[in-house]
């Protein structure tokens, strides 16, 4: 049916865009490239973002990391530089932490006051309604598991997509692959013509980084704001 796995990508994107999610191909994630990312923005949050002037990406994860440390403003609360840099410490040098705290300000992302307390205008997290990522493979089967185990770190999908016939037959016994049915990996079936869901994925909120996730919606911000 396929003599190679990219041969599978129009069909799932294509099942990709029927649920509504712009798809990317060879997608680069901090730990290596998945074959294919679909995301679904929320309207409402989109509008939301682009309201306040929040159009450019935020194209780091320690951008996103601090994005996430620093209070919403809507909580009443705040942070000041110097507890924001004790929170990364170890991880995350003093001086990278100034950079892109004011990175975020200049991108009205963060505000200042005149006591240096720091809060998020926020009110559109998360962008996205649906992430999802798809490995692609013609055999391979724990292989593909793994990698699909892998971009749960920040899709709140994640599926192996396979030749039909042997979707099929690697369905009838998912009990092989406990490991990953627990953790909420999905089968799709591909044949030339359509995608379907033969394993549903599930959304298993502990595995996600919640930095990495928003660095991943973010490059298909970027795309979203040049298109417009």
């Amino acid at each position: 049916m396929f003599a190679k796995e990219s041969e599978m990508t129009a069909s799932v994107a294509r099942w990709m865009s029927s649920s509504g999610m712009t798809a990317k191909s060879e997608f680069v994630t901090p730990w290596g490239i998945c074959d294919l990312v679909g995301v679904r923005f929320n309207r409402e949050n989109v509008a939301r973002r682009v309201e306040l002037g929040q159009t450019r990406a935020v194209s780091s994860i320690t951008r996103a990391l601090l994005l996430l440390r620093i209070p919403d403003s809507e909580t009443g609360t705040s942070i000041t530089f110097q507890r924001l840099v004790q929170s990364c410490e170890g991880s995350i040098p003093e001086e990278t932490v100034l950079r892109e705290t004011c990175r975020l300000i200049a991108d009205r992302f963060v505000v200042r006051s005149s006591r240096r307390q720091l809060q998020k205008i926020n009110g559109w997290m998360p962008l996205q309604d649906r992430m999802v990522a798809v490995e692609l493979k013609l055999s391979r089967i724990d292989e593909a598991l793994r990698s699909a185990l892998n971009n749960l770190g920040f899709a709140d999908e994640s599926y192996v997509a396979l030749p039909a016939d042997v979707a099929k037959r690697v369905a009838g016994r998912m009990s092989r692959w406990p490991k990953f049915v627990d953790a909420g990996v999905g089968l799709l079936s591909v044949t030339p013509r359509r995608s379907r869901v033969l394993v549903p994925a599930r959304n298993v909120e502990n595995w996600r980084n919640k930095a990495v996730q928003i660095y991943c919606v973010e490059k298909f911000w970027s795309s979203r704001v040049k298109g417009s």
